[in-house]
């Protein structure tokens, strides 16, 4: 979890910095409502993989794929609920969401391939 709160805080301070000093069009004004979602449920997902004792049992991968599931569940929620709500920059609010999914999920692939890979 302390990896994720880093990843949120560069890209706060990334997104701050680009929004402010260079006017950066390509990061969408509500880019601190998206990195809430993603850390909320980065902590979701931590919460749930603390239920599972063995990283090896079929409960891991049933929780994990679960978990995957209501992620993007979640976040065709998310994007869907602003869009419909009329989000100016649609272009750029989906593009800024897309783009911070896929590093997110890479990121909690990359934590967790790298925690099995220590437990075994």
């Amino acid at each position: 979890m302390r990896n994720t709160l880093l990843l949120s805080a560069l890209f706060g301070i990334v997104f701050f910095v680009a929004g402010r000093f260079y006017g950066a069009t390509w990061v969408h004004p509500l880019w601190p409502y998206i990195l809430l979602f993603y850390v909320a449920v980065a902590a979701l997902l931590n919460r749930l993989m603390s239920f599972v004792k063995d990283p090896k049992s079929a409960q891991f991968t049933t929780f994990y794929l679960a978990f995957v599931t209501a992620k993007l569940v979640l976040s065709f929620i998310f994007m869907g609920v602003l869009l419909y709500n009329g989000v100016s920059a649609r272009a750029t609010f989906v593009i800024t969401f897309l783009v911070l999914y896929l590093v997110y999920t890479s990121f909690e692939i990359y934590g967790l391939t790298r925690k099995l890979r220590r437990d075994s």
